[in-house]
């Protein structure tokens, strides 16, 4: 690991460190990312009132969004220009994108005009960071805790697939997976494997039909049990995620099905696993 930190990035750029925070958002401001900039710069406009704005009180804010478990990566600096509560206000924020459909009017919030900072657009999508172990702590002053760069893109890029084979993930990351490695899992479908982080006990399912993989996957991620019976009497869990078998064009799904009877058997996931049938 790198000793430079990203508080040396800073500092080599003149920022007073205790006029600043660095904050990395959670999957929200992830997949805003992914959509847009447009859309992220609108999602970081709006903030919870009280002690749980990230700002607090700083005069520049350094973005970043989650990649895997504590790196971050770099997306933008932004000058805090104004706040102001709403409602009652209800003026906009002047990085208000109104193909968002979020604003938040029924509650009571933060919003902010913010401005990117210029000093730092060349390093946008190429600057990764370990947060460290406590992410939780969303939003830090850097004069309290730096942070180590691990990576210095050449240009902004995603990481390159690693191939339906030797992909892995976790149902709490998918959200969190790169536009192309989206576009990839969508695009096929097959017989995937849950493990529970727990127990260690299989679940082999299927993907078939419109979104593939991830359309499938995702379904987990919003409810934790994606319809399955038997994942819906059990808490809910972070469930690793592999790919077993990527169907091969014009595979119907009565023969994805049947791959995927097979593999239970190989498995033995309905006696010894979570496989209800």
């Amino acid at each position: 690991m790198s000793d430079f930190s990203f508080n040396d990035l800073l500092e080599r750029r003149l920022v007073d460190l205790s006029q600043c925070r660095i904050v990395r958002h959670d999957w929200r401001g992830h997949e805003a990312w992914n959509h847009s900039r447009a859309r992220f710069e609108h999602f970081v406009s709006y903030q919870k009132i009280g002690s749980n704005t990230p700002y607090n009180g700083a005069s520049i804010a350094f973005q970043f969004t989650p990649m895997g478990s504590t790196l971050a990566l770099f997306v933008g600096a932004h000058q805090i220009l104004d706040e102001w509560i709403s409602p009652p206000e209800g003026r906009q924020p002047v990085l208000f994108d109104p193909t968002a459909g979020y604003d938040k009017d029924d509650t009571v919030h933060l919003r902010y005009d913010l401005e990117r900072y210029d000093p730092f657009e060349d390093l946008v999508g190429r600057v990764v960071i370990d947060w460290g172990p406590g992410t939780r702590a969303w939003s830090q002053w850097p004069a309290r805790r730096a942070k180590p760069i691990v990576e210095l893109r050449a240009n902004p890029q995603d990481d390159p697939f690693p191939g339906f084979a030797a992909f892995s993930s976790s149902i709490e990351e998918i959200g969190l997976l790169p536009t192309s490695w989206q576009g990839a899992l969508s695009s096929v479908g097959g017989v995937y494997l849950l493990v529970c982080p727990d127990t260690g006990e299989l679940y082999v399912g299927s993907a078939y039909g419109e979104g593939g993989f991830l359309g499938r996957w995702q379904s987990y991620a919003i409810n934790g049990h994606g319809g399955n019976r038997l994942l819906m009497s059990r808490p809910r869990k972070n469930y690793a995620i592999s790919i077993l078998e990527v169907a091969s064009p014009g595979m119907s799904a009565s023969e994805i099905i049947h791959r995927e009877a097979a593999w239970k058997v190989k498995l033995g996931s309905r006696s010894h696993g979570l496989n209800a049938n």
